[in-house]
Parts: C-alpha cells; structure tokens; sequence
C-alpha cells in the first residue's frame, strides 16, 4: 500500500538531514565587474550584432544629420543707461546692473523684437521660418529631405504653390508671422559672460550666408529699436509735458481773470497804500474818538453848571463860570462895590450916589445871573450836539466794520484764488523746465548700445561635429548594450550558475557536469566516456558524485537515492548512468532501479527489458531477486532492474536491496511528465537533484521543489549539468523558435 511511514535505518533520519548544509538567505541581485563580464560573455551573440549595428547607425546618423551653422555677432551697451523722459532726476542717467542685463536679456528674446526683425527681413515669405510654405530645395538639403522631397512636392502641387495656395489654406497671415517668429526665437540664442556689458547673439542655420545675415539684422535691430523707443518715449513725453503746458498757462489766465474781477467786485486793492476804506476807517475812528471826549467834556461841563444852578442862585453859578462877558461884569460888579463902600462911607446909604451905586450894583448882578443862564444853556447846547455828533460817528464806523467784515472774507477768498494761481505757476514752471531739458530739436539722444561685432559667414558646421557624434554615440551604444544586457539578464529567468541553483535549493552543488558536445563522437552517449575515457570531464564529475555521496550518507541519506530533475532532458538517466558505473569501479555493489517509461531511461540505454511481471511475483512472494534483476549487455558489471513505477509493497523490495547492495540509484520519470515521482520520493533515502544550465528555469525547479515537499524528502544537493554550454546554445529560450512551442 501506498504509505510515508517506512522503517529505515538512521542513515535515513529526516530530522538529522535537515541540519547537514545551511544556506545563506538569497543574496540580492548585485552586479560587481566579474558578474558584468560574465554576462557580456554570456550574451555576446547578442551584444555584438547590437553594437555593430549601433555603430553603423552612429556613422549614418553624422552623415545624414543636416548641418547646422552658428553665426555670431555682439553688442555692448553703454555703462550709464540714459532715460531722459524719466520725471525723477536721479532715474534719468543710471549705472547699469545686472537686473538690468538680464532685462535686456528677456527683451531681445522677446516676441516684439522678434516680429521687428520677422518684418525687416521678410521671414515670413522664407520658408525655413514660415514652415506653412512649401519647403525650397537647396545645397542644405539632407539626404532623407531628398527622398521625401518629391512626395512632398506631389502634395503640395496638388493644391498650387506660393502665396496663394498658403492663403487658400490658412485663416490669416498673422497665423504664418507668429510661426515666422517662434522658428527665429527658436534659432539664435543671446547670452553674456558674468557682469560685462556685452551680449552675444548666436543664430543657428542650414544656411551659413543667411545664419550670418540674420545675426547681424538682430544685432542692428536692436540698437534701432531701443534708441527709437527711447526717442518715441521721449517724443511722446514732450507731446504730454506741451500740453499740459498749454493747460496750465490756461488755467493760469483764467485764475488771472477771476481773481481781478473779484477783486473789482470786492473793492479790493492788490497795494495797501491805496485802501481808500481802511484809510476813512482809520480817520472815522480818530474823529469818533474825539467826538466821544468831547461828548464827554461838554456833558460833564453842563452837568456840575445845572447843579451849581439849581443848589445855589445865579450870583454863585456866575462867579463859577467863565467868559469874556461874565469877566467884564465881574469887574464892573467889582468896581461898582468898591464906589458903594466908598460912597457909603463918605454919604451914608440914603445917599442918591449910594442908592444909585446900589441899583447900578444889582443891574449888574442881575446881568451876571443872565449869562450864568445863558451860558449854561450854551453848555446844554453843546452837550447835545457833542452827543449827535459822537453818535453819527458812531454809526459811520459801524457801518464801516460791517463793510470791512465783508471785505476781510473777501481778502480771504483773494489769497486763496492767489495760492491757488502761485501753485499753478510752480508747475508751469516745472512743465517749462522739463520741456527745456527734453526738448527733441535742440537736445541729443544717441543709442544705449552699438554693435561690437558683426558676424564672420561660418564656413565649418558646428553641428554635427563627427568626432563628438561617433564619440557620444558609440558611448551610448556601449551604455545601452550594458544597460540591454542587464535587462534581459532579468528577464532571464534560467539557472545559469551553480550559486543560482545552491540559493534556490538550500543546498549545496555537489559537482558540476561541464557540456560534452564536443567530446562525444557519433552517436556515444556521455556514460559511455566512463569506460571509454576515464580521465574526461564527466569521468572525474561522476566519481566526485560518489565522494560526495559517501561522505554525506554517513551523517544522512541512505543507501538509496532518487536521482531527479524537474523536466525533461536535463540529463537525468545519464547522471544516474555514471553515479552508478563510477560506484561500480570503486568497488562498491551499486544498482539501478528504472522506473522512467521513457525509451530514453535508464533500461533503455543499457537495452534492459522491463521486468513488470517479475517484479509484481517478487512482492507477491512467488518469485526470487535474481528474476527481477538484469544485466547490460553494454555494461555486463551493470545491474538493472527496469520496471513501471510500483508503489505497492515497494518497501519490501528496498528492504531487500539494501542487504545486497551498497547503492541503489533511482532513475523515476520528470517531474513535470510523471506525478509518480512525488509519492515515489517517499520512499526513498535521499534525493540529488539534476539542473541543466542554461536550459531549467527557475520556475520549473521551484515548482518541483514544491511538489516533493509535500513527503519532506531528503535533498542531498544537486547536480549541475551541461555547464559551459556552447554560443548556440547560450541563447535564452525566448530567444530560440523551438522553445516557443
């Protein structure tokens, strides 16, 4: 029955065979210089063509590259950058920095300048630049413009040629200058060297006379340009400052104006020597004030008069007052008293002289009490009319502050009109200042920049240059044959050294088979060398085969051993030939059991016929060994039983064997044909796996080691055969059309 548990001897213990050989984890994918030559000598079927091939395509592309002149002229500007239409003093003359190079860098690669110099030379009627004409066969001409010319001429003549047909084609012209000016922006190149003031203009062309012609047109135009934008600039500021001249100075005749008739309106003088009204107000108030004093003397006069007269009589208010009649009646009065005394003394009072004395004496004070009267209403008169009179100039001068109030707001209204037309003035002034300065018939202007250098007509290309194309061209070739060769080793996914097999397996190769083509002659098979050629290659392979078998089954293994390999034709029954022929010849009792159907197994090679029914008689029990073992006629030492693979009781055929025999070498059928040989490696010892370089991928050997995990077998190493294999055969298998189906 079919079963993994089997009874075998401790050189078969799974759990000490797990610890014979430890393997590093997978190393990462590194390429060192040997790995690289490796790989170059790998691939040199392949590198070799590509490399030639790139290096004829390098020397075609230097011939048929279209040649590219460089043309080149220069312009300096000047150190001070001139701007006499700036309003600022200090902008008008600067030193030019580096933002303002860099400036003037943006500017001459800008669209404007461009479509100047598009129009001075008439690129929109050529061809290189207006790419919508129809190209012009020239001495420039490439070799593949040849070859297409004429279809491009059958196209374009289908619909007419010139002008016309490209305005039957287009929507506008200004379609074909914008096109003339992108092919000119992308043709020539400006630049300058750290801080120096003068630029380089480098025009890139098929044609030499045209690159040259175009450069210097670029150079001179932008000197036009600039001083004519600086004078169009300038023009236009004289134009603006003109005008507004000619406004100001209307405005200032119009202020003019309105300030004289409001002064006429106002009764304002412009000269206070002739302020009429200030004047009569000043006299007004010194009249008002005597007035005033006077009103004021003469009040008091008649006041202490009327109360002296009403308090006392009229004798005591005449001796108060004062004139010239009251003076002459106080000396008659006088006198008169003095002849009263002197005739009252002499006559007596009765006396006539006396009573006349007496009646002259009282007609004179009665005269005194008169014009102590009358000149005390002369006091009352002239207290009312003082009174009037301070009253009317009273009122003249109120009249004349209400005038005065007026005219003050009018005055103010006056200095305002004049600062007003003060600060007009100013800026005429300035206006006709700067018109001075900028004035375009009398001043100068000349040109921020001149034309250093014009451009030498380039009689050598500067592109292609051949040495620096077939030099960066066979780099690249070398590059991209490396770079190729890496990608496809990637790709790759064969076993192509041992070290790739020992990383895959955890095991170690236990020895490496080289290639035998060139060693085999006819139709000899490799296990024949052993008997033939005892010191080849696959002689000394096969014995340290055995070697290595030897010393590892003392720790684990056994006696039995399945020589496997993941697919077919990798050289399986021949190593499992030679293990046993080379075990053979150093004396140890060694056996083949085929259990491959094929007719390329073990059996047939060594013309052994199967022995299906003897060896189901010998698990029945109905039959001995020897019926079931055979002899090659080939090898006569070689012992071989040949059977289809039997699961059944196949325990008691090992059991028996491993008492006769030192080796028994399992040949089963590929993993990828049979299933069998899955569950046939549980019943086995050990297991040594066969890789053919080159030829077994890695999926193919991972997918067997997947299957016969399932019984935990024992994988003593492998076996790496054809190593070295020859150039036909070192091809990838995408690479060979039998490897496709």
């Amino acid at each position: 029955m079919l079963t993994t548990d089997r009874v075998i001897d401790h050189h078969s213990n799974r759990s000490q065979s797990t610890a014979i050989y430890q393997m590093p984890p997978r190393r990462e994918h590194t390429y060192g210089v040997q790995d690289i030559a490796e790989l170059l000598q790998r691939y040199i079927v392949l590198i070799v063509p590509f490399i030639l091939i790139g290096l004829a395509l390098t020397l075609l592309a230097s011939v048929l590259y279209t040649k590219i002149y460089t043309a080149s002229s220069a312009i300096v500007f000047d150190r001070n950058d001139a701007r006499p239409y700036e309003a600022v003093v200090e902008l008008r003359r600067q030193e030019r920095d580096k933002s303002v190079m860099e400036t003037e860098l943006d500017v001459i690669r800008s669209r404007v300048f461009a479509g100047t110099v598009v129009d001075a030379l008439k690129l929109v009627e050529d061809p290189d630049y207006n790419t919508y004409l129809p190209p012009i066969r020239g001495e420039s001409e490439t070799l593949i413009g040849s070859l297409f010319s004429p279809i491009v001429g059958a196209l374009f003549n289908s619909e007419g040629t010139g002008p016309d047909m490209v305005r039957r084609r287009l929507i506008s012209e200004s379609v074909q200058r914008n096109r003339a000016i992108s092919s000119l922006l992308n043709s020539y190149a400006v630049d300058r060297r750290g801080d120096s003031l003068a630029m380089t203009i480098r025009v890139r062309q098929p044609n030499p006379l045209k690159a040259a012609t175009i450069a210097d047109a670029i150079a001179e135009r932008y000197v036009e340009w600039t001083a004519r934008l600086t004078d169009e600039a300038t023009k236009n500021t004289v134009a603006y400052l003109r005008s507004q001249a000619d406004e100001h100075a209307g405005r200032i005749g119009n202020m003019e104006r309105e300030i004289a008739t409001f002064a006429t309106n106002s009764d304002l003088t412009f000269d206070p020597k002739d302020d009429l009204l200030r004047a009569r107000m000043e006299q007004l108030n010194e009249q008002f004030t005597i007035a005033r004093v006077d009103e004021a003397g003469a009040i008091a006069r008649y006041a202490e008069a009327n109360t002296l007269l009403a308090s006392t009589d009229k004798q005591s208010v005449g001796r108060v007052l004062t004139s010239e009649q009251l003076d002459r009646l106080r000396s008659e009065q006088s006198r008169i008293e003095n002849l009263h005394a002197q005739l009252s003394a002499k006559f007596g009072k009765n006396h006539p002289l006396v009573v006349d004395a007496d009646a002259e004496l009282a007609a004179t004070r009665t005269m005194i009490g008169d014009e102590a009267e009358r000149i005390v209403q002369e006091l009352a008169n002239t207290a009312k009319i003082a009174s009037i009179r301070a009253e009317k100039f009273g009122t003249e001068v109120a009249l004349l502050q209400k005038r005065m109030e007026s005219r003050n707001l009018a005055e103010i209204r006056r200095r305002e009109l004049e600062r007003d037309l003060l600060a007009e003035q100013k800026r005429y002034d300035q206006i006709i200042l700067r018109l001075g300065d900028l004035d375009p018939e009398h001043g100068e202007h000349k040109a921020s920049a001149t034309v250093a250098s014009y451009a030498e007509v380039p009689t050598t290309p500067s592109f292609p240059t051949p040495s620096f194309v077939i030099a960066t061209g066979s780099l690249g070739v070398f590059v991209l044959a490396i770079v190729g060769v890496v990608i496809a080793n990637a790709l790759d996914s064969r076993l192509h050294q041992p070290r790739d097999i020992e990383e895959l397996l955890n095991r170690p190769n236990l020895v490496t088979v080289p290639n035998l083509k060139k060693q085999l002659s006819g139709s000899q098979a490799p296990h024949q060398l052993l008997i033939g050629d005892p010191g080849s290659g696959f002689s000394k392979a096969m014995r340290n085969l055995c070697m290595a078998w030897e010393t590892i089954s003392h720790s684990a293994g056994g006696k039995i051993v399945m020589i496997c390999s993941p697919s077919k034709n990798d050289g399986k029954t021949t190593i499992a030939l030679g293990m046993a022929a080379a075990a053979k010849a150093q004396g140890l009792r060694a056996l083949i059991i085929d259990f491959d159907p094929s007719p390329e197994s073990a059996g047939g090679l060594l013309g052994v016929e199967t022995a299906d029914a003897a060896l189901s008689k010998f698990l029945e029990g109905k039959a001995d060994l020897k019926s079931v073992i055979s002899t090659s006629s080939s090898y006569p030492f070689l012992e071989v039983i040949s059977s289809r693979p039997n699961l059944y009781s196949i325990d008691v055929l090992y059991s028996e064997l491993r008492d006769r025999y030192d080796l028994i070498i399992i040949d089963p059928p590929a993993l990828e044909q049979e299933e069998d040989s899955v569950w046939l490696a549980s019943q086995v010892d050990s297991i040594i796996m066969v890789v053919a370089a080159v030829r077994t991928k890695e999926r193919n050997l991972v997918d067997a080691l997947n299957r016969l995990s399932v019984n935990h077998p024992v994988i003593l190493g492998s076996v790496v055969n054809f190593f070295g294999r020859s150039p036909d055969q070192t091809r990838p298998s995408w690479f060979r059309w039998r490897h496709w189906a």
